[in-house]
């Protein structure tokens, strides 16, 4: 898998008038936390990170020692007042539950322009394409429905094709590396749905779907498209979205809509067209 995070970046000497609100707010404690995220979010994917209920938690137990004095109480504090006061972006945080911004984004592919691929999930682009000082044409990969596949052309295990995947895989040499292009392809999937519940079983689920036979429903086989499964999932969170529903407690488990019931927001016809 190609490299994602980048291994330092750019810090101000002095800090703008929203972070010396966190500060007066929460003190040094404050300051610190938004500088570990920042290193959570350029080490790991590179201009974003999952934020999710469990989030906190983990990002306590990685990222700050046992005398911090830093609480997951205090983590979720300082997030949500990063996302009213603009440090993360409310809008692309509400729709994916990933805490990410411009200012983020403008240095990470700064930094990366010159890599000979950069995956990218261009819903959560908060700059435009054509300020990436790279060729997008060959290295953003997007999960709009209508967008261009453009990973590499090569063959792979898979057996998914380009045209069929939201975001075609690599080639492939071993059972390990097929199971991690799998579980990325979902990740994109995954990362749409704002009820996160049901991951592990989603998964298993995702994998009979895609898998060459496809997945057993009633006695009878369906195998669909990374794409046609993407589709699916957006179908259902925008008929909700479009009912007033904002009570994720009515929405659907993500395992339960990744079940059988997938096949009512699926159109069968898509891989035909």
């Amino acid at each position: 898998m190609a490299k994602e995070g980048i291994d330092s970046f750019l810090l101000d000497c002095h800090t703008n008038d929203n972070i010396s609100e966190i500060e007066a707010e929460f003190g040094v404690k404050g300051f610190a936390v938004i500088v570990r995220l920042w290193q959570k979010i350029y080490s790991e994917k590179g201009y974003y990170c999952e934020w999710i209920e469990r989030s906190p938690l983990l990002f306590l137990s990685n990222w700050f020692g046992g005398n911090s004095g830093v609480t997951v109480n205090l983590i979720n504090e300082i997030v949500n007042r990063c996302l009213e006061n603009g440090i993360f972006s409310k809008q692309i945080y509400e729709k994916y539950s990933v805490l990410t911004s411009e200012r983020i984004q403008k240095q990470y592919f700064d930094v990366v322009k010159r890599r000979e691929a950069i995956p990218v999930i261009e819903e959560y682009l908060l700059i435009s394409v054509g300020k990436i000082k790279v060729n997008v044409n060959k290295n953003v990969i997007s999960v709009s429905n209508n967008a261009k596949n453009v990973c590499r052309n090569s063959i792979s295990k898979v057996k998914e094709s380009k045209e069929n995947n939201i975001c075609a895989p690599e080639p492939h040499d071993s059972k390990s590396d097929i199971e991690e292009q799998l579980q990325k392809d979902f990740e994109i999937i995954y990362a749409l749905y704002p009820k996160k519940r049901g991951k592990t079983v989603a998964f298993a689920n995702y994998k009979q779907w895609v898998s060459e036979k496809g997945k057993d429903i009633g006695g009878k086989r369906y195998h669909l498209t990374n794409r046609q499964i993407y589709i699916a999932v957006k179908k259902y969170i925008r008929q909700q979205e479009e009912s007033g529903q904002d009570d994720y407690q009515y929405w659907k488990n993500f395992d339960t809509l990744m079940g059988r019931q997938l096949l009512d927001y699926v159109d069968l016809e898509e891989d035909k067209k």
